[in-house]
């Protein structure tokens, strides 16, 4: 079951950053991947950022390629949900994708998503404009595994 925008209030957000059927998630910062990432077993050697600046407008202008962005919202996932971040749908019309993982129950910080501008014009992107929708699910049980990893409770 999808948890009802208003039912997101007890988390601790505000009228203004609900949507229609979730959160909005947006823009904060923007970096550019140097070098390779390495997944092996339990290992795990994730690349270098370089973080990207906006104009003097506030306004990124991301070429064609790949980028990790990070929200600016700082979410909390309750034990009995999970949440998956979609697209803002503006956002696919104008040929970039957004990538994101489940986030798990337990789960408090600030994500991250990958974003693929495909469209070979690049595109522009304000600070805090809306690019996803954060879209919490109910699950039918507490889950008896929290997240606890490395991205835990960063701000």
């Amino acid at each position: 079951m999808v948890v009802p925008p208003q039912a997101l209030l007890e988390l601790g957000f505000s009228t203004e950053q609900l949507d229609c059927a979730g959160v909005k998630l947006t823009l904060c910062e923007v970096y550019e991947l140097e070098g390779a990432g390495e997944i092996v077993s339990d290992s795990k050697s994730i690349p270098r950022y370089i973080r990207v600046e906006p104009n003097y407008e506030g306004v990124f202008e991301l070429l064609s390629g790949s980028y990790i962005v990070r929200y600016c919202e700082y979410v909390k996932i309750p034990e009995d949900s999970i949440a998956l971040a979609i697209p803002r749908s503006s956002l696919l019309r104008s040929g970039v994708a957004l990538f994101t993982a489940v986030w798990d129950p337990g789960y408090e910080g600030r994500g991250y998503g990958l974003m693929s501008v495909l469209n070979k014009y690049g595109v522009k992107l304000g600070i805090k404009t809306q690019i996803a929708q954060l879209v919490y699910v109910k699950l039918t049980e507490k889950s008896a595994l929290l997240y606890r990893g490395t991205y835990y409770l960063e701000k």
